[in-house]
């Protein structure tokens, strides 16, 4: 009997450790390279233009993960940044890409710091532009491609409208949705795309603190 509540209690403690050890092998061999600019959970480094990658949908991730690989997106000669993260993946086979995507998505997106400043009345304006894409909280839609925008860093945001105005991202002819983006950031003029930023991170704030 003594035996039998041994062999128990030793199935139940195992139990956990073999959790564990499942997710860890689950946990994809490239995600340290990852981390090394992204921070540990994704919450981005702005001193290494790496932005926030937490809670981005595993569609959307994987789907640009694909175009910095396959050149649509990162080839730009003005595009250092892009540059930068095509090389850091280039040799990564697909398959680890989506693994890649998928851990991501799975951890929970940060508060992120507000250091674009705008008019949130103006700012608002401008994304009602956004609101049929996007969603009315900026949460992003599967079904027309169209990812989500709260939790990302303002600064990264402000970045890409500036490269999708310089035709920096957005020109490649397969690259449908980035031409859908850039005619809509060609509409508004610097102020108005930091208004609208800044309208995207307080409103991700008030709903986090719901």
């Amino acid at each position: 009997m003594i035996r039998l509540r041994v062999f128990i209690a030793i199935i139940f403690l195992a139990i956990p450790y073999t959790k564990l050890f499942a997710d860890a092998v689950s946990e994809p061999s490239s995600i340290i390279l990852c981390q090394s600019c992204h921070g540990y959970q994704f919450q981005g480094n702005k001193d290494l233009n790496a932005p926030a990658l937490a809670g981005l949908s595993q569609w959307y991730s994987y789907r640009q993960l694909l175009n910095y690989k396959n050149g649509i997106r990162g080839t730009n000669p003005e595009d250092i940044l892009g540059q930068t993260m095509r090389l850091s993946i280039l040799n990564i086979s697909d398959a680890e890409l989506n693994a890649l995507a998928a851990y991501i998505s799975k951890i929970a997106s940060q508060k992120q710091e507000i250091s674009i400043k705008g008019d949130v009345g103006t700012g608002k304006f401008v994304f009602e532009h956004c609101m049929s894409c996007h969603g009315e909280f900026g949460e992003g839609d599967k079904t027309i491609g169209a990812p989500r925008l709260t939790g990302q860093s303002d600064w990264y945001l402000y970045q890409q409208l500036i490269n999708f105005q310089k035709g920096i991202r957005g020109q490649h002819p397969n690259d449908l949705y980035g031409r859908q983006m850039k005619d809509m950031a060609d509409m508004f003029n610097d102020q108005m795309l930091k208004d609208v930023i800044n309208y995207i991170t307080v409103t991700n704030m008030s709903i986090n603190d719901d």
